[in-house]
């Protein structure tokens, strides 16, 4: 594979005034950021939660869990925004810009032909003038009352039934995005990420069909993503994908490397995930209304091993980062904590990685961040009340170097 020649890329960390922007030269990688869509009103979410309800309802009501824990986590100017509104969108993505991101990956809810939270999505798509970068993740899961411990409640369910009927559904919506002049390509094909491909009935001959459609629409295929948390028992089911990204920090605390698991938990999970899928969901399912008291993982800990290039055995592997994760607003006293993540932190170890990407000699220097806006899990580039753009300004100061 190509490399990108980026290995003179500068690493400029101080803080810059974000008038600098035209200084700043050549980005050193492209920073896709996962984009949440739940942060605006949806009649279901109505009938499931209460009238009006969105994600910022759980992200006011978390409070803190021992002594100096951020909760809750307050957006800057206490702006709990709308993105059903077009200048929400707007905003996001001029502010993304001027730091440097390189794109969003919005979170795709698809139900067998049943859309969820489309709307930021379908408003970009309508606006043809946004000139940002995108691509789609489908977040193929059924959906539950997991956060309240009651995971046996289904809210709506994942079906995935194997016909070239549900699929061409699925394909005339996607068609339109993947057709956008602004979608992500790699080798000319737009990229689409799977959370968990390993629950598609036939995915081979699905992904197949997707490919032949998508040849007659005038694409020279689509480029097919796997969004990793752990290593897959069963890897059958991404025998046609042509790449996988490691979603963090959940990928790094499950690989076999990851230094703070016990030997027992580690040993637990490997087993676990040789059951059937809907045996695993019983076990999570299980677990989280069992749990007592806070998991805790280290920032610094979990970074090293992000850092560490572990390729798939064959897939393209794209690395991922995050900034912070604590799901306290969802979770209350069940949540798992990252603790000691700094905007200072995230610089050393965003540094370290964007270092080491001309050693990975991928096809494109895509790096997946988790993420632009999932408040609710403590995962954020958006500026809040306690540290303002400061997470931002690492970013740029990363990924930009100055024209010389």
């Amino acid at each position: 594979m190509q490399q990108n020649g980026n290995d003179g890329c500068e690493n400029v960390t101080e803080s810059r005034d974000r008038s600098d922007v035209n200084a700043l030269g050549p980005a050193c990688a492209k920073l896709i950021a996962m984009y949440f869509t739940q942060l605006h009103a949806i009649p279901e979410n109505d009938a499931w939660w209460g009238q009006g309800f969105t994600d910022w309802e759980n992200v006011k009501s978390a409070s803190p869990q021992f002594s100096g824990h951020y909760q809750p986590r307050i957006p800057l100017a206490g702006i709990y925004y709308d993105q059903s509104q077009l200048d929400t969108l707007r905003h996001q993505i001029d502010l993304a810009k001027q730091y440097g991101v390189y794109g969003f990956c919005h979170y795709h809810y698809w139900f067998d032909g049943k859309q969820l939270l489309e709307t930021p999505t379908n408003l970009i798509l309508a606006h043809p003038e946004i000139d940002f970068p995108f691509c789609l993740s489908w977040a193929n899961e059924t959906w539950s009352r997991r956060w309240d411990g009651h995971d046996h409640l289904v809210l709506i369910k994942q079906t995935h039934p194997p016909t070239k009927e549900s699929w061409k559904k699925h394909y005339d919506y996607l068609i339109t995005a993947w057709k956008d002049r602004r979608a992500i390509k790699l080798d000319g094909k737009p990229v689409f990420v799977i959370y968990r491909p390993q629950r598609i009935i036939k995915i081979d001959e699905m992904l197949a069909y997707w490919r032949e459609l998508a040849l007659q629409d005038g694409l020279p295929g689509i480029y097919f993503i796997f969004q990793s948390q752990s290593e897959l028992p069963n890897r059958s089911c991404l025998n046609s994908f042509d790449a996988v990204f490691q979603f963090q920090p959940f990928e790094a605390t499950n690989s076999p490397g990851y230094s703070q698991r016990s030997v027992f938990y580690s040993i637990f999970l490997q087993l676990m995930r040789r059951f059937p899928e809907r045996v695993q969901d019983i076990f999570r399912g299980i677990r989280t209304r069992v749990a007592q008291g806070l998991t805790f993982h280290d920032y610094e800990t979990v970074w090293r091993e992000i850092v560490k290039i572990r390729p798939d055995k064959r897939l393209t592997t794209f690395p991922g980062a995050f900034v912070d994760w604590d799901n306290t607003s969802r979770y209350k006293n069940r949540a798992t904590v990252f603790n000691g993540a700094t905007p200072d932190l995230f610089l050393k170890w965003f540094s370290k990685l964007v270092k080491s990407m001309p050693e990975r000699k991928l096809p494109e220097d895509f790096i997946f961040i988790n993420a632009w806006n999932e408040w609710s899990e403590g995962a954020y580039l958006e500026p809040d009340e306690k540290f303002g753009y400061k997470y931002l300004e690492a970013v740029r100061g990363v990924l930009w170097q100055r024209h010389l």
